[in-house]
């Protein structure tokens, strides 16, 4: 099965994400997913500034994270983002996060079309809308190793 998966993300751990414990904390692995969910979005904005796209953005209403492996200082990070679902007004995507050849984390966000203006819900822009299209990964909606909430996620809520 050959999965549309692009790396938003590679470095490694930052000395201020590790916790009191040794090891990256919860929050920052949502941290390191937050850099990537904005490479998506810059990447399907055209890579056009924030301040040119007339006030389309999105907001997260949901998200899923789930912790797998330790990771710590200084281990090599990298977050393969998919977008597994999406229509005119919402995106589905997940972050699996990995070190070292190990699924250590995913992080899965239910998002909505906002804008800046009214601040409210409206379609994403055509040129957004095809971008995406051509991200989507078709068979997430049939891999197990998605969450079924996020493969889910779309039709449960119109």
């Amino acid at each position: 099965m050959t999965k549309k998966r692009r790396i938003y993300f590679e470095g490694e751990v930052r000395p201020e994400w590790i916790d009191e414990f040794g090891h990256m904390g919860y929050l920052d692995y949502q941290r390191v997913a937050d850099i990537a969910t904005m490479a998506f979005w810059d990447e399907v904005n055209g890579g056009r500034a924030q301040s040119e796209r007339d006030g389309g953005e999105f907001a997260i209403i949901d998200v899923h994270a789930r912790y797998l492996r330790e990771v710590r200082l200084g281990d090599p990070l990298s977050v393969a983002t998919r977008l597994v679902g999406c229509d005119p007004k919402r995106f589905t995507l997940l972050h699996e996060i990995g070190s070292k050849g190990e699924l250590c984390a995913t992080v899965g966000l239910f998002c909505l079309s906002f804008h800046l203006g009214d601040r409210r819900v409206r379609p994403f822009d055509s040129a957004v809308a095809a971008r995406m299209a051509a991200a989507l990964d078709p068979e997430a909606a049939s891999d197990p190793a998605i969450p079924a909430c996020l493969v889910a996620s779309l039709s449960a809520r119109r």
